[in-house]
């Protein structure tokens, strides 16, 4: 199956399940829906193994991650996520940074404007290596392949994280997705598709024998120049090369 028959089949399931943006009502193509049974999430990754450390996490501002969000903030676990479509770049989360009142909101998009920092590339490496990372996705399969909103802005992520010596091949990725979104079928993943270590619903979890090895940096040649110009970031980045 190709990626975008992959990506429509998962967001025809989906309808039935996702709970709808305020902002894009239905339409997967602008945003990672919500749906029954992500509440469980922050159980099934305390379960993980790499799970209890105290270095930093990333997890994407995708909407069925809002809890996990909140849970991190909760545990006062250093916390970086990225503003919708990286447009102003990565905020941050220091430990207990947030009053627990709060909480909730802080993990919410608008809300990590209030109670995060915006870091620059240099407080973004300041921060070391991270423990792991949590994403949504529109579809993943059996092998780990994740396709997100057709935009990519995970794998621009990942890449940007791995440039900046945050990640590697060993750093777990996890996929936490309704069920309806897991594809058991093989697909192609391209170099600069994001792979994931383990996937998450609200029924299962699954380990992935990945068949493939994660990517490395950014592809400048093969980044399209209008994400170069709307994501501040990956200009600062490029600049560094």
């Amino acid at each position: 199956m190709d990626r975008d028959s992959a990506r429509m089949l998962a967001w025809e399931r989906l309808r039935e399940v996702a709970l709808p943006d305020s902002r894009f009502h239905l339409d997967f193509s602008m945003y990672i829906p919500d749906y029954p049974g992500s509440d469980q999430i922050p159980d099934a990754l305390r379960a993980l193994s790499f799970y209890g450390g105290t270095g930093p996490v990333f997890v994407t501002p995708d909407n069925n991650l809002e809890v996990m969000r909140a849970n991190f903030l909760r545990e006062g676990r250093p916390l970086l996520i990225t503003t919708y479509g990286i447009s102003r770049g990565f905020v941050y989360f220091p430990p207990g940074s947030v009053p627990g009142a709060s909480v909730e909101f802080a993990a919410s998009l608008d809300g990590a404007e209030r109670f995060g920092a915006h870091y620059d590339l240099a407080a973004i490496q300041s921060l070391g290596q991270l423990d792991f990372l949590v994403t949504g996705a529109s579809a993943v399969n059996r092998d780990g392949i994740r396709f997100g909103k057709g935009h990519g802005y995970f794998d621009l992520e990942w890449a940007i994280l791995r440039d900046l010596g945050m990640v590697d091949e060993r750093t777990p990725v996890v996929a936490c997705v309704h069920d309806v979104q897991y594809l058991d079928e093989e697909m192609d993943a391209r170099p600069t598709d994001s792979l994931v270590d383990w996937i998450v619903t609200p029924s299962r979890t699954i380990e992935v024998s990945r068949k493939q090895t994660k990517p490395r940096g950014i592809d400048w040649d093969q980044l399209d120049p209008a994400m170069l110009e709307s994501i501040p970031v990956l200009r600062a980045l490029k600049a560094r090369a």
